[in-house]
This record gives structure tokens, sequence and C-alpha cells, in this order.
């Protein structure tokens, strides 16, 4: 029988041959249960090919992205990245890609409706005013992340309609020259009902991260209403907080001119 080439191997990435490495690992470790345990690392190695170093820049790389912990002694586990909210307006769709996530959305209803009163409140409309009424369950690399019940003034509705509501809103909305530029925001701890307990894969009644937000444009003119339950292990908030008062001249006693009151 006539021998036969080889099949040609992939073509070279030209990245670097651990960031080839983490790609590989980052897109396994998507479907591995956290708290699993990754293979020692001289098996890692002899698997790619490489030496331990460049399999540790590797394992380096992903545990700064908060995929993995490492337990001296015990080995090298994984773990889900958290996401921080920090005090500038991004979008879900920006926070996840940040991190290396893949966003998407699944839409659970969409509808014009009456304006709840604290939805009417927020968006400056009056009261029984008509809203558009969309709930979307947002994922990062396919697992759930949260429940968002958004409401828009309705001289949105055409442009949500016409657009795609899986993916990002905020970008839909600034390619038709509405552009999110400020937030209120206000975060409290609540209780799972059944339905969001069961969409984000917790226990009944399990502790959930509420945030409300009101998004406006560059004039301050509401865009936006939305409540977000988020999965309490994914999800944190941090902020810079700064005292209001400010050191007074005369709060200090005045330096003596004496050279005797000197110490």
């Amino acid at each position: 029988m006539a021998s036969h080439p080889p099949p040609p191997g992939p073509e070279p990435s030209g990245l670097p041959k651990y960031l080839e490495i983490t790609a590989t690992l980052r897109q396994e470790l998507r479907h591995a249960p956290e708290g699993s345990r990754l293979p020692p690392e001289r098996d890692l190695a002899e698997r790619f090919g490489v030496s331990r170093m460049t399999l540790r820049q590797a394992l380096d790389e992903l545990e700064q992205q908060g995929r993995l912990e490492r337990i001296r002694g015990n080995g090298t586990f994984v773990r889900r990245p958290t996401v921080t909210m920090g005090p500038f307006l991004t979008s879900f769709t920006e926070d996840m890609r940040a991190r290396g996530l893949q966003p998407s959305a699944r839409v659970l209803g969409f509808t014009r409706t009456t304006a709840s009163t604290e939805a009417a409140e927020a968006l400056g409309l009056p009261e029984g005013a008509a809203v558009v009424w969309m709930e979307r369950l947002r994922l990062a690399d396919g697992e759930p992340m949260c429940v968002e019940v958004a409401q828009f003034p309705a001289r949105f509705q055409r442009l949500l309609e016409e657009g795609d509501p899986e993916q990002s809103v905020h970008d839909l909305l600034r390619e038709a020259g509405v552009v999110p530029s400020s937030l209120r925001r206000r975060v409290r701890a609540v209780a799972a009902v059944q339905r969001e307990a069961l969409l984000l894969d917790l226990p009944d009644g399990a502790p959930v991260l509420e945030v409300l937000d009101v998004f406006a444009d560059p004039t301050g003119r509401p865009i936006q209403y939305a409540r977000s339950r988020y999965r309490p292990d994914r999800y944190e908030v941090w902020t810079s907080v700064q005292s209001t008062s400010t050191p007074r001249p005369d709060d200090h006693p005045q330096e003596s001119s004496d050279p005797r009151s000197s110490p």
C-alpha cells in the first residue's frame, strides 16, 4: 500500500506558546465544574509538549483572570471569575468581554405595557404612561448570571423591535445616537423567588444581588430603568468613597514663632 503524507497540522497562530496554551485551557475550563482539580503540571506540560516553566506562564495568566486557584501542596482548581461592578458606567456586555467571557442573552418577555409606579418615577413619565417592557436572562459563557427586567420610554419601541434584544441594548441605543452617559444605582440583597432561582440555577429563596439602575442620556433624560438580580457568587460591587469634610487651616494649632515652644 502506498504511503501518504500526514495531514497538515494547524496553522501557527503567531502567539507565544504559553498564550496558545492559555486559550486552549480557558476554553476547556468553561465546561469544567467549579472546584474540579487540574492534572499535575508535569502531565499538562507533557500534553502540550512544553517545559513546566512555559506551562506555569499559562497557569499564571489564568489565575490572574480568576479562572484558577492554586493551593500550595494541594494542586490547581477551577474557579469561576467574579465580576466586579466598579464606579464606572459599563454595560453587562462590556463587563463580560473585559473578563474574557462571552456575553449572551435569552429574551423571556417583550411587550408594550403601562409603566410600573417606580419605573414611571425613575423615567420621569406621567402615571399610566406606556413603556417597552423586556425581561432577559443574561449569560456569560453560556452560564446564567442575572435576570434583568428593563423598561424603556415608548419612543424606543420601534428601535428595540427592529434590533436584536439578545445582543447589547446599549450598543443598539448608541447606534441610534442615544448614548447612555450617566447612571443612578441602588444595590441590595434580596431572596430569589422560585422562578428566578430556577433560571439562575440557585436553590429556591437563595440570596441574590438586586441592582436597580436608571440610565440617562447626556442631557440627563432617563432612557432605561432596569432591575437585575445577579448570582451572589459571581458578582461584587466596588466603589470609591471620599470624605466630604476637608481639613481647614484653623483646624490645626498655629505654630509658635517662639523658639522656646519647640520640643
